[in-house]
């Protein structure tokens, strides 16, 4: 037997068989689930990145120091009437008094001194206006004139200094002195004026008339 008769039996092929078309198609759809598997998940991943840029919160601004309010004008002063009849009165009320000595008519706000007051003094036969005045004086000083001003008459009346504990000027008058009666009888009000205190501006109440009456 000759060697060529030993190697007679078929050689199995070493090169691997192609594959097919139907399974070169099933290679390119599994390639291609690949691909867009993977394709998905990068843009899945982008998005999620841009939500995360933009769910961020935007910046605390820092408030600024609160502006500092401009104060209020001051009121303006009320303007001085042309005419003292059209002023506005003085604030507060009439009220009688009587006791042995004498009767009077006290002017002021309610719980306060007095103003101003109408007196009568049966043991002189007299008359007196008495007026507050500026609590830094003292006795030594000369006393001002009172002037006292009605709707049909004017007055200006000497005074004298009170020795009492409040700063005071008294007019003393005779019980029939016209402007008495011009202070009775004026139209709603009269002005008593004395250098140095505020002006008055009083109402011509009864009690002003009684207390007149009580010295004649």
């Amino acid at each position: 037997m000759t060697p060529s008769d030993d190697n007679s039996a078929p050689v199995s092929n070493l090169t691997a068989a192609e594959p097919n078309p139907a399974e070169r198609r099933a290679i390119a759809r599994t390639a291609m689930r690949r691909c867009w598997l993977l394709a998905g998940g990068m843009i899945a991943a982008t998005g999620l990145g841009l939500a995360a840029c933009t769910s961020a919160p935007p910046p605390v601004a820092t408030p600024g120091p609160a502006p500092t309010p401009s104060p209020a004008p001051a009121p303006a002063p009320l303007p001085v009437p042309a005419d003292w009849r059209d002023a506005p009165l003085t604030q507060g009320d009439w009220h009688y008094v009587s006791d042995a000595r004498a009767s009077r008519a006290l002017f002021g706000p309610a719980n306060s001194e007095a103003r101003f007051i109408v007196a009568c003094e049966p043991a002189t036969r007299q008359v007196k206006l008495w007026r507050t005045t500026n609590p830094n004086t003292t006795a030594s000083e000369a006393s001002p004139a009172m002037s006292v001003t009605t709707t049909e008459a004017a007055r200006t009346l000497t005074t004298e200094r009170s020795g009492g504990t409040l700063p005071q000027i008294v007019a003393a008058l005779a019980p029939h002195d016209p402007i008495l009666d011009a202070m009775v009888f004026t139209r709603g009000r009269f002005m008593v004026q004395v250098q140095g205190t505020e002006t008055l501006y009083l109402p011509s109440w009864p009690e002003i008339a009684r207390v007149v009456e009580d010295c004649r």
